[in-house]
């Protein structure tokens, strides 16, 4: 029976894992998540911190159990895979409760490690009070924190869709918030003239933008962490929240000479194969393409017999 071991669950490899069950049903696999929990809605994780999810239980979308009795997949939680051989097409795993490693063998692999919030060297990048938001334990350390501290100050760092939630539920709290974006626009995806109308909004409900403007530095005084921009300006908070992307967990992909892009992702091909025909990888870890697509109009110009368009992504 051929064997499929995915590393890492939540989105992508807990989806890989049942969509794999549902088109063979003789395929054994087994799915090693490094945390506590095989699948939750990240995207819910500012609104778990703002009340909005009342319960912790609500963010998880299946268990072990579910993952075994409703799909045969032996999904094992607190299993880190330390290596990758892909020689031997083994792995090796270290239960995080019990401490002991083990090896496991593969037919077919798949990557879905993730990716890692971006912590920049900055002076005073450890002090207190300064969280990122990637995970439950993570949304919980920050509720924690706003409720033992009675948090009325905030800085979000980063003006990502993860900043801008972030921002919603603390001002949903009661916290003043304060927004600090490098960009000359919050949601840089975004064309410059969407994010008025938003700009507008994050004002009326009291909160303070500050576009274009860089953090060089964090201080730590007292119960107050302040923040420090390249122009000289400095905000002091009880709470500070880093929303300034990821980077892609690559150790493992590093360790089985997969070949990566120029920022660390792994390198896959339309069938998100990687460079090894018997490992893929999925999720935030990989390189995609972005296709922009010349479109013509379907009204006429006159007699010039040429058709306007546009670019379409």
């Amino acid at each position: 029976m051929k064997k499929v071991i995915i590393i890492g669950g939540v989105a992508g490899g807990a989806s890989c894992a049942t969509r794999l069950r549902r088109h063979n049903e003789e395929v054994d696999i087994l799915l090693l998540e490094r945390g506590p929990y095989v699948s939750f809605a990240n995207c819910g994780l500012p609104y778990y911190i703002g009340d909005v999810i009342k319960n912790e239980e609500d963010l998880f979308l299946a268990n072990v159990e579910l993952f075994k009795e409703r799909f045969r997949i032996d999904a094992r939680i607190n299993s880190e895979v330390t290596d990758v051989d892909p020689d031997s097409k083994t792995v090796t795993v270290r239960n995080l409760e019990s401490g002991e490693s083990y090896s496991e063998e593969y037919d077919e692999l798949v990557l879905a490690p993730g990716a890692r919030p971006v912590r920049p060297p900055l002076p005073g990048i450890d002090v207190d009070g300064i969280f990122s938001l990637r995970s439950v334990p993570d949304s919980n350390q920050i509720k924690q924190w706003i409720h033992d501290r009675n948090v009325k100050r905030a800085v979000i760092i980063g003006g990502g869709f993860i900043g801008i939630e972030m921002v919603e539920n603390l001002v949903e709290l009661g916290i003043h918030t304060t927004l600090v974006e490098r960009n000359p626009q919050i949601l840089p995806p975004l064309d410059p003239e969407m994010t008025v109308p938003l700009r507008t909004a994050l004002h009326q409900h009291g909160v303070a933008v500050y576009l274009g403007e860089s953090v060089n530095g964090f201080e730590r005084a007292g119960e107050l962490t302040t923040v420090k921009t390249e122009s000289g300006k400095s905000f002091q908070a009880e709470l500070v929240i880093l929303a300034i992307g990821v980077m892609p967990e690559n150790e493992l992909a590093k360790s089985a000479g997969l070949t990566l892009g120029p920022r660390g992702h792994i390198i896959v091909d339309k069938n998100l194969r990687t460079s090894d025909s018997h490992i893929y990888a999925i999720g935030d870890c990989i390189e995609v393409k972005k296709y922009c697509l010349w479109q013509q109009d379907s009204f006429s110009t006159g007699g010039s017999g040429k058709s306007p368009g546009s670019y379409r992504c």
